[in-house]
């Protein structure tokens, strides 16, 4: 059985490089070794959960840790660096190789991003371990995102945690341990990658001052607005506080979503996702429930406009509506 990839990739950052197809890593020097001492001894746990927020390089080690468990060869300085271009790398690459699986959300029937993983999807993985390793030597499935497991799908992978197959290694990429099911946690090490320095952020997506402030110690999401082409000024915290104090909402981000390149649901996407950090930035600073409650709106709007044909144009108004009645308890 082999992962297939889809006509859209769902679990990358939009105009960014899929985690798979990344081979630098900066950061995380003890997590990675973490699993090459694993790998060298022979006794490597069963499941891993990589937990930390969005944009940390979670998959990019998964995938790091798949290459060499497959057997692509060892170059570079890190302990996990392999030769791209060698042949069980570019099958990683090319979700080509018969003992990688990736769990991970999909399309549904009408072409639409599916809001979640669902049991029949899950249930594959429990078949891909019945299996002997095809060429071998061990079995490599990533699930990304755990959080995306809707709790059918959630307990359909338990079997595989309680009862792991020989030469298997189950990397379960996780934004939000404490949302999961307890019982996926209890049987998993888990590794808590943390935010980096600036320094190496800039290191590692090559974007300026102003992405990298933005970003906020995560590398991948510095990748992810330095392709966007994201308006720095446009997207600061304390001007888009500002704005939102003063009712200005629905200017702020229709600005920053014109500014934007990409497919409309992707600068839509981006927008929302800046928006959800302005109220979780703000709840911190500010106190009061109503930033909490405006999160919470702008993710389900976030998932409604995903799964959904809906106009970029209405989203941003439902947005720009959430943010104003949260920032008018502030006037």
């Amino acid at each position: 059985m082999k992962a297939e990839k889809p006509a859209a990739e769902l679990d990358k950052e939009p105009n960014a490089p899929h985690p798979r197809e990344t081979f630098s890593f900066v950061g995380h020097d003890a997590e990675e070794e973490a699993f090459a001492e694993g790998l060298r001894g022979g006794r490597m746990h069963h499941a891993w959960l990589l937990a930390g927020p969005k944009g940390l390089g979670k998959a990019t080690l998964a995938y790091r840790v798949a290459r060499a468990a497959l057997g692509a060869k060892r170059i570079g300085p890190r302990p996990l660096d392999v030769d791209p271009e060698d042949p069980v790398a570019r099958r990683v690459m090319a979700l080509s190789h018969p003992d990688l699986f990736v769990l991970r959300r999909g399309l549904n029937d009408r072409g639409k991003p599916r809001r979640e993983i669902a049991v029949d999807d899950a249930r594959e993985l429990g078949h891909f371990f019945s299996l002997a390793p095809s060429e071998g030597g061990m079995r490599v499935a990533i699930v990304d995102a755990v959080d995306d497991l809707n709790r059918n799908a959630a307990n359909a992978i338990l079997k595989t945690l309680e009862e792991p197959p020989a030469r298997s290694i189950l990397l379960l990429v996780c934004h939000a341990p404490g949302a999961i099911l307890p019982t996926i946690r209890s049987r998993c090490r888990r590794l808590a990658l943390r935010t980096l320095g600036d320094d190496e952020v800039k290191k590692a997506s090559g974007a300026d001052a102003g992405i990298v402030a933005l970003a906020k110690g995560r590398p991948g999401r510095a990748i992810a607005l330095k392709a966007q082409g994201v308006d720095t000024a446009g997207a600061d915290p304390k001007r888009a506080h500002s704005e939102i104090a003063r009712g200005a909402s629905a200017a702020l981000l229709g600005g920053l979503y014109d500014k934007m390149s990409g497919e409309p649901f992707e600068k839509l996407a981006g927008v929302l996702e800046l928006a959800g950090e302005w109220t979780r930035a703000a709840g911190v600073e500010q106190g009061g429930e109503q930033w909490a409650e405006a999160w919470s709106a702008l993710e389900t709007l976030r998932g409604e406009a995903e799964g959904l044909d809906m106009d970029p144009r209405h989203a941003l108004a439902r947005a720009a509506g959430v943010l104003d009645r949260a920032g008018a308890s502030r006037r």
